[in-house]
């Protein structure tokens, strides 16, 4: 497993200095309430930087598929659209973070046909279409400091390798952050969680309809929970949303995706292998309202993982997980509000040749916090996460984190 190496705080400081430099040429003295305009507004430019400080995480709840947690960590973000006419566009966005350095999150083109805007096209590295959290994972979208399981937690599943029969895969319960198979890649590395929202896949979108009934859909190289730049399997995922919000205050949205998930390698070592059995299907629902002072969010996933069944005991049922979210969020005060999430990840059961068991160990969330606005641009969060799990070295854990975030 890939450990931050000790100058990644000095890579991610870099960055973040010159976010603040590159702000600091735009505004002057002004704290910015906007993205920052150039060339007569055919470029604009926005960015985020967060500093995020909580307890040790010995159980890895909050370890994310960047093998960092998350809630130790330092994140800064540029991005920048430029508009080549009026209906093109190229949207790119740099991210650093704290054990991963220097990345291109985002990069892609947007073609706008329609006058009336009804029609948007994106090919490159795009936004996901699945689910809403993914859409709204930026930190100042984030009432708390973690993330929903669902779209965080570490599963023991692997794209690049693969238990060769039921009992292996039912040893490996609760150790996502650092698992070992004996198919496919020997090296032990982390699983994936059920929807990577950390990553972005690669290939073309295309959404259609107004605000108030849109639909979306993907064709890309990755699946939900492992995104690629470079195909590894010959694979494509078709992932698309619907979604309906009669008004600003209310909307519901529902999501599919399938997609060829285990790679190559796993294939090429042990070329008996089944063919088919090597995707990932998800399905999922949220909602959305606000009234007053209140904001509540929800979602709902159906996933399935399936590999190929190899040795006896074999893995023939499919590896599903439910997995769902309820947040809320009150406002006490114009610059003052508390948030509170509660979520759940559960896993079947599948055969073992003595039984059946759940092939991975169940595990459990709930979040609560405040946040503080100093300035617009400016925000002070403090949050506790209280984390449970059926299996596993540490199964209980009880964690602080403080988070500073700035942006424009």
């Amino acid at each position: 497993m890939r450990r931050p190496g000790p100058h990644s705080f000095g890579i991610v400081a870099i960055a973040a200095g010159l976010w603040l430099g590159v702000c600091g040429v735009a505004w002057g003295q002004h704290w910015p309430t906007e993205p920052v305009a150039f060339a007569g507004g055919r470029v604009l430019v926005a960015g985020d930087a967060s500093v995020t400080y909580g307890s040790e995480d010995p159980g890895w709840f909050t370890y994310t598929n960047y093998e960092t947690s998350a809630i130790r960590r330092l994140r800064a973000g540029v991005t920048v659209e430029a508009r080549a006419t009026k209906r093109i566009a190229f949207l790119a966005e740099i991210r650093a973070e704290t054990g991963v350095g220097v990345t291109p999150y985002a990069w892609y083109i947007r073609v706008s046909p329609l006058d009336s805007g009804l029609l948007d096209i994106q090919a490159g590295r795009v936004p996901p279409v699945f689910g809403a959290f993914s859409r709204r994972s930026y930190p100042q979208d984030n009432p708390l400091i973690g993330s929903p399981q669902t779209y965080q937690y570490l599963t023991t599943v692997r794209p690049d390798a693969i238990p060769a029969t039921a009992v292996e895969l039912l040893e490996s319960k609760g150790s996502g952050w650092l698992v070992d198979y004996s198919v496919g890649n020997p090296e032990p590395h982390n699983g994936v969680p059920v929807v990577a929202a950390e990553r972005w896949d690669t290939g073309v979108q295309v959404r259609i309809g107004p605000p108030a009934f849109e639909a979306a859909v993907a064709y890309t190289a990755g699946t939900l929970s492992s995104p690629k730049v470079n195909d590894d399997n010959r694979g494509r995922q078709v992932s698309g949303r619907l979604a309906w919000r009669p008004t600003p205050a209310f909307s519901v949205g529902a999501s599919a995706a399938s997609g060829t998930f285990v790679s190559d390698e796993v294939r090429q070592a042990r070329p008996d292998a089944p063919p088919g059995s090597d995707d990932q299907r998800a399905f999922g629902v949220d909602a959305e309202a606000s009234w007053g002072r209140w904001l509540i969010r929800g979602e709902f996933v159906v996933n399935d993982w399936r590999v190929p069944p190899l040795d006896p005991p074999q893995i023939v049922d499919p590896l599903r997980s439910r997995s769902g979210y309820v947040e809320a969020r009150i406002r006490l005060l114009p610059r003052l509000y508390v948030a509170v999430r509660g979520d759940r990840i559960s896993f079947a059961s599948i055969e073992s040749g003595s039984g059946t068991d759940a092939w991975e160990a169940d595990v459990s969330r709930v979040e609560y916090g405040a946040g503080f606005t100093i300035r617009r641009g400016l925000l002070l969060k403090a949050s506790v996460l209280s984390n449970w799990r059926d299996g596993g070295r540490v199964r209980q854990s009880n964690l602080g984190a403080v988070q500073v975030l700035a942006w424009f």
